[in-house]
């Protein structure tokens, strides 16, 4: 799926991603683009990004997290694949395959915020489930979290 992904068509273009439901206990760790993103400016958002040439999942989710978070993300572990969803943004919008993968941070404890570096701009956030604020989000994120929510 990723190597048909990266040569697809301008009409058949699909950006596969790697995504990341990062728990801290029972809250879930998101993040909030920079104002001068060029797509969704402050929308929140599962952390994560499009995988590279020849990346499996779990690799890009990895550069990503370090990449996004600092070089403390390498202790995270990062778990199964918790879904794969699909999703078409209006044009001229992507469309995407999001690869959501569980994240343990609990080795983290209170103090994750101190273990994070986020890139400038960014914003890391910790929401429990049921208090998550779904319009907020990338429209891409959210019918998966308000599944996620109903259990």
């Amino acid at each position: 799926m990723t190597r048909h992904a990266a040569t697809a068509g301008p009409a058949q273009q699909r950006l596969v991603v790697a995504a990341g439901l990062v728990w801290q206990g029972s809250r879930l760790l998101v993040q909030r683009r920079p104002a001068t993103a060029r797509h969704g400016a402050g929308a929140l958002e599962l952390p994560g990004g499009k995988l590279e040439p020849g990346e499996g999942p779990r690799a890009a989710l990895a550069r990503e997290l370090v990449e996004e978070w600092g070089p403390r993300a390498r202790e995270l572990e990062i778990g199964a694949v918790a879904d794969v969803l699909h999703h078409v943004y209006p044009p001229p919008g992507p469309e995407v395959i999001l690869i959501v993968l569980d994240v343990d941070a609990r080795r983290w404890s209170a103090s994750w915020r101190e273990q994070i570096e986020p890139e400038p701009g960014v914003e890391v956030l910790a929401f429990e489930l049921a208090e998550l604020p779904l319009d907020q989000f990338l429209a891409a994120d959210r019918p998966f979290l308000a599944a996620l929510q109903r259990g």
